[in-house]
């Protein structure tokens, strides 16, 4: 089950977009292995590919990488607000698969 904070739900409307939930990565780390992090954005107008998992919660769609771990609580939340940055979100129940 997939459920959204009311202050980033109401982010997402009011910018009429989708949460993605993705990995970036860096190189380095212990051994070369590749550092990974996930990102949360809100875009608007995203065009989904076979390369995401599509959920929806009160009109607005969340888009997950396939490849990452998924608990049976997924919850995306707002983390912080700064100013000058804007909102930063947070997703709890997704974690990356390291190999």
């Amino acid at each position: 089950m997939v459920t959204i904070e009311e202050n980033a739900l109401n982010y997402a409307k009011q910018k009429e977009g989708s949460f993605i939930i993705k990995t970036i990565s860096a190189s380095g780390g212990c051994c070369e292995m590749p550092i990974k992090s996930l990102c949360i954005e809100v875009l608007k107008n995203f065009k989904s590919n076979k390369n995401y998992i599509s959920y929806e919660y009160n009109g607005i769609k969340i888009f997950i990488e396939k490849g990452l771990k998924l608990d049976d609580e997924i919850l995306v939340y707002r983390k912080l607000r700064l100013p000058l940055v804007g909102n930063i979100f947070g997703v709890k129940g997704v974690s990356i698969k390291y190999i």
